[in-house]
């Protein structure tokens, strides 16, 4: 749970524009330049909301298994078994959780295709490994910030940022 910064200034229109994520189930992007406060922003309004929130920095450290979840041998009962270990996205959508991807414009493709199955507005997921389709938590949200909105490194100020498809 996010804490509550008392001093927190708020803007009218962001703080609408971010209580309609989570209000009515909208999935909203914050874009704006670096180090202004995006990701803080989306925090203190679910601070204040009482709402869990877990942020991820999509950098290029970021994997499709790290996503989505990867098989693991683990100890059971003193027996080495393999299990299915789920990824931040899985775990995220079967709880009440605000997930905020940050620098939404620096994704790999392979990390955004597996991203953009939860943008639709029912944002079923698909684990293809366990024949299973997640349904979301009446009370999950999805929020990102960019630095470009998807335009790429046009001013060389975002080493990184990526074009988005246009999906």
């Amino acid at each position: 749970m996010p804490e509550v910064d008392a001093v927190y200034r708020f803007n009218p229109d962001v703080t609408l524009a971010i209580l309609a994520g989570f209000t009515r189930d909208r999935r909203v992007m914050v874009q704006g330049l670096h180090g202004t406060g995006k990701s803080t922003y989306i925090e203190q309004v679910a601070a204040r909301l009482n709402w869990p929130c877990v942020r991820l920095n999509l950098d290029g450290h970021i994997s499709r298994l790290d996503l989505v979840g990867k098989d693991a041998v683990v100890l059971r009962d003193g027996q080495q078994v393999t299990e299915f270990q789920e990824g931040i996205v899985p775990w995220s959508l079967q709880r009440p959780v605000a997930l905020v991807f940050d620098d939404y414009d620096a994704g790999r493709p392979d990390v955004m295709f597996v991203i953009q199955r939860i943008l639709e507005r029912d944002g079923k997921f698909t684990l293809m490994d366990q024949n299973k389709v997640l349904r979301p938590h009446p009370f999950f949200r999805l929020f990102a910030t960019a630095n470009t909105v998807g335009l790429g490194n046009l001013n060389g100020l975002y080493h990184g940022a990526q074009r988005l498809n246009h999906a």
